[in-house]
């Protein structure tokens, strides 16, 4: 079992992928360079589900898999290190005991779902993060954690 340091919660505010990853001429429709069925989730829910999922297994690559825009997978445009990075610093934010998921859709943005998760056990006790799932068309990704209630003090 592996072990995940303690962050010092301020210095993630907010992770926001979408800005970082998407970029004018990211995304060529029908180059994809991932199997659709390999990344991704087929809804909003499972999405944040199975990814919350993995960061409490400390599973880096199934996050990472998890992790997007409307563009594709981000390991597309950073790639496998660097985002399996990335998802190991989450993971130790995101360490709870369960949660429950509400869906919240974003006016126009038909491609774009907020889902709330009701995380019980964090460093900060019972609380709601809201998490941004975008769509390529097929498939549902998390593109944004906001982790502002997870920080500390």
């Amino acid at each position: 079992m592996r072990t995940v340091p303690t962050f010092r919660r301020a210095a993630l505010p907010l992770l926001v992928l979408a800005s970082a990853v998407a970029g004018p001429g990211c995304a060529s429709s029908g180059s994809q360079i991932y199997a659709d069925e390999a990344y991704g989730a087929p809804t909003p829910e499972q999405a944040v589900s199975s990814f919350l999922t993995a960061a409490k297994q400390s599973d880096y690559r199934a996050m990472a898999n998890l992790f997007g825009t409307e563009d594709g997978p981000a390991e597309n445009r950073w790639g496998r290190a660097d985002v399996e990075q990335r998802m190991y610093v989450l993971a130790a934010v995101l360490d709870h005991q369960s949660f429950e998921l509400r869906l919240l859709n974003v006016a126009g943005e038909e491609n774009t779902i907020r889902v709330i998760a009701d995380m019980v056990g964090t460093q900060n006790g019972n609380v709601s993060v809201p998490f941004v799932t975008t769509s390529n068309g097929g498939r549902w990704f998390v593109s944004q954690v906001m982790t502002r209630a997870l920080d500390a003090g």
